[in-house]
């Protein structure tokens, strides 16, 4: 199997039929090499390998974007590629309050605005606030 053939089928198992070859398209010029190589490298290179499920690799996606910053359209479309491979939006929304500890409030304040815009624009139920002072074990 060629090397785009394979993260073709990683990236559309994460986005849909069709995206990869779209994500290349959208580009212009020696631009689609660039977009080619990351079909290529995190998707047949990275998604492809064993010991981690894609819903796992999705949420740690989100953790690093969040983390870094100022990836709104990275952090959407792994949004939409979490709920797509099964994450839930507990799972999603919990990994951005996770890394306020190691990224702080302002990236994560950012973030969780642009993922749950997302998840409403998905109609995706979004979980109710646990509020202070709750006791809830953890699943």
């Amino acid at each position: 199997m060629k090397r785009f053939e394979k993260g073709a089928h990683w990236f559309e198992e994460v986005y849909g039929a069709g995206k990869a070859d779209g994500l290349v398209e959208m580009q212009t010029g020696l631009a689609q090499d660039l977009a080619r190589f990351g079909v290529e490298f995190n998707f047949g290179d990275i998604y492809s390998r064993p010991g981690l499920t894609l819903a796992q690799r999705e949420l740690l996606s989100l953790a690093s974007l969040v983390t870094i910053g100022g990836l709104e359209p990275q952090l959407r479309g792994h949004t939409r590629g979490a709920i797509r491979v099964g994450c839930t939006p507990t799972e999603i929304l919990e990994t951005v309050i996770h890394v306020v500890q190691y990224c702080g409030f302002p990236k994560a304040l950012n973030a969780i605005r642009v993922v749950t815009d997302q998840l409403i624009e998905l109609g995706v139920e979004i979980p109710p606030a646990l509020g202070p002072d709750t006791d809830r074990p953890r699943d």
